[in-house]
C-alpha cells in the first residue's frame, strides 16, 4: 500500500531536520573562517573542509536517527517506539549503532563536504561567467545541488552499503542456511560484524566481490540528486530572503 512507502517518516524528520540545520550552520561558520584565515586563494578546499565539519556535526545527532529508521523500514521493529528501544535501550543497540556511526563518517563525512563543493564552484564560475550570464536564481541552484549530490552519492556508495550492512544486523534471519550462499554469507556477516566496518567491506568482498560495494548505485544517485538539489536551494532561498529583512 502507498502507507508502506512512509514507513519511518518520523524518525527520517528527526533525523534530518536538526543534524541538516547543525550542518549548514556548522559549514557557513567555519568556510567564513576557512576564507578569512589563508584559504581564500584556494577556496575548494575551505568548501571541502567546511563541509566536511558541517556533517561532521550534524552525524552526532544522526546516526541514532538512521539507525531508528533503518530498523523500522528492514521490518526488524514493528513500530517508532520499538526501534528506539532497540537502539538505545540495549548495550548491543548502543554498540551497533556506535559503529554503524564510525563507519558512516567514511560515507556522511565526504558525501557532505563534496556536496556543498561541488554547488559552490559550479555556481561562482557559471553565474560569475558572462557566457552562463542567466545561470541564476532558483532553478540554477536546484540543478547546481542536483550535480553535487549525485557526485558525492556515487563517490560514497561503498561507504553507504557497509554502513546499511551495520545497522541492520542483529535481527536478520539465522534459521537453516546449511551450506548455502544465505548461510555462508550470514556466517561472513556474523564475523564482520564482530570486527567493525573493517570486517564489513571484507565480508562484502568476500560474498559479492567488487561489484558488492556498489549495489544501490543508481537508486542512491537518484534519490540523492533531487535531494540535495531541493535541499540546497531552498536554503540559499531561505537565507536570502532572511538577509532581506
Amino acid at each position: 500500500s502507498i502507507g508502506e512507502l512512509y514507513v519511518g517518516l518520523l524518525p527520517n524528520i528527526v533525523k534530518e531536520a536538526p543534524s541538516s540545520a547543525l550542518y549548514l550552520g556548522i559549514y557557513e561558520l567555519a568556510k567564513g573562517l576557512l576564507l578569512q584565515g589563508g584559504l581564500a586563494a584556494t577556496p575548494l578546499l575551505a568548501y571541502l573542509l567546511a563541509g566536511a565539519a558541517g556533517e561532521f556535526a550534524g552525524s552526532l545527532i544522526r546516526a541514532p536517527a538512521e539507525a531508528t529508521k533503518a530498523r523500522l523500514q528492514s521490518g526488524l521493529a514493528s513500530s517508532t517506539g520499538d526501534a528506539l528501544g532497540q537502539v538505545l535501550l540495549s548495550g548491543e543497540g548502543r554498540s551497533r549503532t556506535l559503529t554503524a556511526w564510525s563507519s558512516s563518517l567514511l560515507r556522511d563525512v565526504p558525501m557532505g563536504a563534496v556536496q556543498i563543493a561541488v554547488f559552490e564552484l559550479l555556481k561562482a564560475y557559471l553565474v560569475a561567467s558572462p557566457s552562463f550570464g542567466s545561470f541564476n536564481g532558483l532553478p540554477a541552484e536546484a540543478a547546481f545541488g542536483a550535480i553535487g549530490g549525485l557526485i558525492g552519492a556515487v563517490i560514497t556508495t561503498p561507504a553507504d552499503v557497509v554502513t546499511t550492512r551495520i545497522m541492520t544486523r542483529g535481527g536478520e534471519g539465522g534459521g537453516g542456511g546449511g551450506a548455502s550462499k544465505g548461510g555462508r554469507a550470514r556466517a561472513v556477516a556474523h564475523s564482520a560484524d564482530e570486527e567493525g566496518p573493517l570486517g564489513v567491506a571484507k565480508a562484502i568482498l568476500a560474498e559479492d566481490g567488487p561489484a558488492g560495494f556498489f549495489v544501490g548505485v543508481g537508486s542512491r544517485g537518484l534519490y540523492w540528486a533531487p535531494a540535495i538539489g531541493i535541499f540546497l536551494s531552498l536554503y540559499c532561498s531561505l537565507r536570502q530572503a532572511a538577509l532581506s529583512l
